[in-house]
Formats: structure tokens, sequence, C-alpha cells
């Protein structure tokens, strides 16, 4: 209920804000565990698709806005749960497995920071690692503008990547790092 009525506040003033195109809405699973992986340019990433995409986001964030009491507990009641960038912690694995088991979509902006390009080669192997381990597709998604005001924005979703073939298995560090790329690599290409 929060999340929706939160979720028509933002695309309100987003749509004041910018013009926003989306493209490939349909590829975002209906149902089921999902992951929404994108390019990270502006801080407005997650509120956008947030705002837009039609499901329910928990996205995985930096602990440090945790610690900022409102904004922690209001992105918490959203979804939200903390990520060390520095460390990998047990709890943040255990509960990004949790929402991707509860069938829900998981927000993941693989390259860890705001990047104003995208690097194949810079995905961190989280992502990779939660879709093997949970059996959920990955659906990239490309964001392109410039987040100034009253310029277009467009949230360009990919078809869901599935990674069912590696099902049951214990993947290596090289291994992850190949599926990351590919990952990466769609981005990529919907963000150019």
């Amino acid at each position: 209920m929060l999340y929706r009525f939160a979720q028509t506040i933002l695309r309100l003033i987003l749509n004041i804000l910018y013009d926003i195109e989306i493209i490939g809405d349909e590829n975002l699973p209906k149902s089921g565990a999902a992951i929404v992986c994108a390019n990270h340019i502006s801080a407005l990433d997650p509120v956008l698709l947030g705002g837009f995409l039609k499901r329910p986001i928990c996205f995985m964030a930096k602990h440090e806005l945790f610690d900022i009491k409102l904004l922690g507990l209001l992105i918490t009641k959203l979804g939200a749960f903390p990520v060390n960038r520095d460390a990998v912690e047990i709890t943040t694995l255990k509960k990004a497995l949790e929402v991707l088991k509860n069938g829900l979509v998981m927000g993941i902006f693989s390259q860890g920071g705001r990047i104003d390009t995208v690097n194949e080669d810079e995905g961190k192997a989280g992502v990779a690692m939660f879709a093997v381990k949970s059996g959920a597709p990955v659906v990239p998604v490309g964001i392109k503008g410039s987040f100034r005001p009253f310029s277009r924005l467009i949230i360009n979703i990919g078809k869901p990547i599935s990674f069912e073939e590696y099902a049951g298995k214990k993947l290596r560090t090289p291994e992850l790092s190949k599926l990351t790329k590919e990952i990466m690599t769609e981005i990529k290409k919907l963000a150019e």
C-alpha cells in the first residue's frame, strides 16, 4: 500500500520534471522472482525504476543510506535492504535470497555505485551469484539521459536472462565473472 502510494507520487513528480519513455515494459515478468539489474548514472535511478516499473522492487542499497534515520526508515518500509559495498556480509546475502525465494523483484546496480558509462568488466559478480542460487532471471535495464530538468529519460528494459543451466552448480569466480560480463554487455547495449 505504501509502495503504491509512493509510486503514484513519484510518477507525478518525475513526469513533471522529465520526459520519460519506457521501452520493453513487457520484458519484466508479471509474477515470480526476478532481478532487475541496471546501470547507475544518477542518485535518482532507484526512484526512477521504482516509480515506473510495474512491480514493486526491493532495492539493495548502500548501507550509508540507512544511517540517515528518516530516509533509512522510509526505504526500509519500501522494501530496500542494506549492502556493504566494501565487504560481503552474510546477512545481505540471506536477505537477497529471501526476497527472491518469496517471488519478489530485487533491484541491484551491479557496478556498485554511480558511473557515467557501462563497462562490461566492471560488474560485481553478486548479481550472477544471486541468479544462479535463486533460479531467478536477470532483467537487464539501461537508463539513458542527463537527469537535467525537463530532459528526456529513457528506461530500456531488456529480455530476461536465465541461468537455469547453472542451477545447483557451485560456480567459481571466473565462471561468475563470465556470467556477470554477459549481463553487463546487455545493460551496455540497452544504455547506448
